[in-house]
């Protein structure tokens, strides 16, 4: 009885090292999920977003982006007409065609970093001059709109809560396993 204990502890242990290696070459990048939280233009519009940041584990700040929602005030939701660039410390939104009288020019800094748990509030401030450091620029879609935001902040969607049943499911089967090896 003790040696069989002893090799199914002996197996367990193998399974649970297999697992473990196994994983990251399952799953070589991560994804968080962003949303534009309360994001208001200055003259009271929303400005509503939802974009992926994909992430190599351990190296979240050389991660890319990519949009899957957008609606611009006064420009609307066609994201194939946007050069749009995702960094960890700001996203801009411009035309990727010049028109003569169409404008788009929509540059949100960030006070601090992206980051898959904890949200970035938009930079509402202004320069000595009156140049805002995130600025919103639309003209010739039917309105036209130039000034900074009033409120907002870029947030990672939080996990569903069956995520998170999943995420503790697994740590038990991992702490159970280990428990049995040892």
């Amino acid at each position: 009885m003790t040696q069989e204990r002893s090799e199914n502890g002996a197996y367990h242990g193998l399974l649970a090292a297999m697992l473990l290696a196994v994983l990251p070459a399952v799953a070589p990048a991560a994804t968080v999920d962003f949303f534009f939280d309360d994001l208001v233009v200055g003259n009271g519009q929303p400005m509503t977003g939802r974009f992926s940041w994909t992430y190599t584990p351990g190296d979240f700040e050389n991660g890319s982006g990519q949009f899957t929602e957008l609606n611009i005030p006064g420009y609307g939701s066609d994201l194939s007409g946007l050069a749009i660039t995702i960094a960890v410390e700001g996203i801009e939104f411009s035309l990727t065609t010049s028109f003569h009288d169409k404008e788009l020019d929509i540059n949100l800094r960030l006070l601090s970093p992206l980051s898959p748990d904890a949200s970035a509030p938009v930079d509402l401030s202004q320069d000595a001059a009156g140049n805002y450091a995130s600025k919103f620029v639309v003209s010739g879609f039917g309105s036209t709109y130039r000034g900074g935001f009033i409120s907002g902040s870029v947030s990672p969607v939080p996990l569903p809560g069956s995520a998170w049943l999943l995420l503790g499911g697994l740590s038990a089967l991992g702490l159970g396993i280990g428990r049995r090896s040892a």
